[in-house]
């Protein structure tokens, strides 16, 4: 459930902050403005929130981020987090729509699902190579998806060197396979001086949809 929302400078410094995320975060909303969102994040989750926060582009794909917060008692809050960056001076602003998790284990069974399936392919494609070669095979595209898709969920950056290693491919030919991938929509344009790759969001619908397909099997 929606809660408010927040908007923050290029920094992380939080200029504006609805009443009702602020009570959410244990705190009054003049003590929150003027703070940096870094500062109430918890410690595990800020390497994966800032990673994902840079490679924000401006008036871009907005990214989904599920992190705890260090609320004013010092309870720890699970929310999630819907930031896009909006253009403007000084390097712009970070917009943030945050949401409640109301039963995060119900909540967590579809993701799940598709994770543990997109972990299952990715392991049978390297049990395939091992066992009948891999030279054999050159399924590039969908294991670029597949990996990409598998570190987003699980809460990581995937980058053409990670990727590059994973194949044993050089990052040059990785980045030819993202350039296809980007012309069909599945991929954000590359970021200069940023390898983070991020699937838009209508490719990672189409990876779901690929995930979520029953083979029908012939009956006897």
């Amino acid at each position: 459930m929606v809660i408010g929302h927040s908007i923050s400078n290029a920094d992380g410094v939080i200029q504006v902050i609805d009443a009702p995320v602020a009570t959410m975060l244990q705190r009054d909303r003049d003590q929150l403005i003027g703070m940096s969102y870094m500062s109430i994040t918890h410690p595990d989750d800020l390497a994966v929130n800032l990673t994902k926060v840079a490679a924000l582009r401006s008036n871009g794909q907005s990214a989904k981020i599920r992190k705890r917060y260090i609320g004013g008692t010092g309870n720890i809050i699970l929310m999630e987090v819907q930031v896009s960056r909006l253009a403007g001076c000084d390097g712009g602003y970070l917009v943030g729509t945050l949401s409640t998790i109301d039963d995060t284990d119900e909540l967590e069974m579809a993701p799940y699902r598709m994770w543990r399936r997109a972990r299952d392919f990715l392991d049978v494609m390297r049990a395939r190579d091992a066992i009948l070669g891999a030279d054999l095979f050159a399924d590039h595209a969908w294991t670029i998806l597949l990996l990409t898709y598998v570190a987003e969920a699980e809460g990581r950056i995937a980058s053409t060197a990670t990727i590059a290693e994973h194949l044993a491919l050089s990052p040059t030919t990785i980045s030819r396979w993202l350039r296809v991938l980007q012309s069909k929509a599945l991929f954000e344009p590359a970021l200069p001086d940023i390898d983070a790759l991020q699937l838009t969001q209508s490719g990672m619908k189409k990876v779901e949809q690929l995930l979520d397909q029953r083979l029908a099997l012939p009956v006897a």
